[in-house]
């Protein structure tokens, strides 16, 4: 059968239209229409809005019934700066995140499947303005297909080297560094345990006690954009296998696991490895999510962030279309900016 509804959509409060894609296995809802006009002279002023004026929203595209625990999602805005086609917000079930790599990707994929940018072959450019700063993306189209994005990031350096964190009595050495957003990095090693789905319930517990414990113990703070916060960590590990260099598992929100291999996170690592000396440009690291999905990545300049020596990081992935929807939010509805279960 093929029915069609008939649904008044003037006895709701919001009516959100959304594209659901996944990039490398992680989802992302990308929101194109429904939010109010949100003022503010940069993107971290409008997310700051949202979060004043708006957040009920958040929690209902992102909660139950209409979501879950392990959500994504980015909501497309008007852009700040001139050159940018689109602005867009990323945001989770905890909070919003300044920059996301995976969720441009499947933003990016989601404005080429859906005929929102002028689609040119092969090549799509799609820049976005993010809290983080200004985004390009470049999609490779066949068939007017999205099949491929890379995403040239913001500046990426390594912010705090060194670092030492008590959880349970145990040392944890780690680094932090900067791929669009502050991202601890932990060498897997150092604590004996293989980075595989079994061992998630692991991986989450350690990694939420150190995301609650490290800004008491750090100052973080970009030197030209008013990031302070850290809200994503990273695992990481040599890949056992032949497709990859390295592997890793990203923890992040409400005990959320990432299952793309992390953009952000990816562009962290290497910005990192760069400062150590052990990858240099226009050499390319193919990056391993805990499921097995990968990101190929490469470091393409050197540039000055503030203070800190910074690269420019890109990272190539694919997304996919999942689904088309309107999410509703009926006045009546005492769940209709969703829940969580146990809170």
């Amino acid at each position: 059968m093929n029915l069609k509804p008939k649904i008044d959509f003037k006895h709701f409060e919001r009516c959100f239209t959304a594209i659901d894609t996944h990039t490398m296995g992680e989802f992302t809802r990308v929101v194109i229409g429904g939010f109010p006009e949100i003022p503010g002279n940069t993107m971290i002023e409008k997310r700051n809005y949202i979060v004043e004026h708006y957040d009920q929203y958040r929690r209902a595209m992102m909660f139950e019934p209409r979501g879950h625990n392990d959500m994504f999602g980015a909501i497309v805005l008007e852009p700040v700066h001139a050159e940018a086609d689109y602005g867009v917000l990323f945001m989770e079930s905890e909070t919003y995140t300044n920059m996301c790599g995976h969720g441009s990707i499947g933003t990016a994929t989601a404005l080429v499947e859906a005929g929102l940018v002028e689609v040119r072959e092969p090549f799509t450019e799609v820049v976005l303005d993010t809290a983080a700063g200004v985004v390009h993306t470049r999609v490779k189209v066949e068939n007017g297909r999205a099949q491929e994005v890379t995403i040239t990031n913001v500046p990426s350096f390594l912010y705090k080297d060194n670092l030492e964190i008590d959880i349970d009595g145990y040392r944890i050495p780690y680094a932090i560094s900067f791929g669009g957003q502050f991202i601890p990095l932990v060498d897997a090693r150092k604590l004996g345990v293989e980075i595989c789905t079994e061992n998630i319930p692991f991986f989450t517990d350690v990694g939420i006690k150190m995301l609650e414990k490290i800004p008491q113990e750090v100052e973080i703070r970009h030197p030209t954009v008013d990031i302070r916060e850290v809200t994503t960590l990273e695992f990481y590990d040599e890949s056992p296998t032949e497709q990859a260099d390295m592997k890793n598992i990203v923890v992040f929100g409400k005990h959320q696991v990432d299952r793309s291999p992390c953009g952000t996170g990816t562009c962290a690592k290497m910005a990192m490895m760069h400062a150590h000396g052990r990858l240099g440009l226009h050499r390319p690291l193919i990056n391993e999510s805990v499921i097995g999905t990968l990101f190929r990545g490469e470091l393409i300049d050197e540039v000055q962030e503030g203070e800190f020596s910074a690269v420019i990081p890109q990272i190539t992935g694919s997304a996919y279309v999942t689904g088309i929807a309107t999410y509703l939010i009926d006045p009546r509805d005492p769940l209709r900016y969703g829940f969580v279960l146990g809170e």
